[in-house]
């Protein structure tokens, strides 16, 4: 049960790291060029693909750590497993307070009518991304670490 526990908390949070890592470097300097209403139509079609997945994952890879936390041997293992679990919250959390709501003003943006005065989210978007991407590769490096250590 541990190694798939262990496992499991691993993917996890590897495959969110991986997906911001891959949005951070690959998809935000894109968007970044990008007329506004256009940059509003393609925020939309990468949203489609992205919910409910992502989050799915992430409360997978937080479910497993916290399990583990219980479950693993030894002092060292567990405070690791803490310590992911604590990166994975912080990415649900600035996902949930920092990069949804500025979702949902882009959504609900018609890209035929944005305003000369639009306030342009890309910058603050960004910001939140890159937040949580470090919090997804802080818990995949010491899921790894937690996981390496059990017996």
């Amino acid at each position: 049960m541990i190694e798939l526990l262990g496992t499991a908390a691993v993917l996890g949070s590897g495959i969110v790291a991986g997906v911001f890592f891959a949005v951070a470097v690959s998809v935000l300097p894109t968007v970044q060029t990008l007329p506004a209403h256009l940059y509003v139509e393609l925020h939309r079609k990468l949203g489609e693909g992205y919910h409910p997945v992502m989050p799915l994952v992430v409360t997978a890879g937080v479910l497993a750590d916290v399990a583990l936390l219980f479950l693993a041997d030894g002092t060292a293992p567990r405070v690791l497993f803490a310590v992911a679990l604590l990166a994975l919250v912080g990415v649900q959390l600035v996902s949930q307070f920092g990069n949804v709501p500025i979702n949902r003003v882009v959504h609900a943006q018609d890209p035929a009518a944005i305003p000369d005065d639009w306030e342009d989210p890309r910058p603050r978007w960004r910001n939140w991304h890159r937040l949580r991407t470090a919090f997804a590769l802080t818990a995949l490096t010491v899921n790894g670490l937690a996981v390496a250590m059990l017996p």
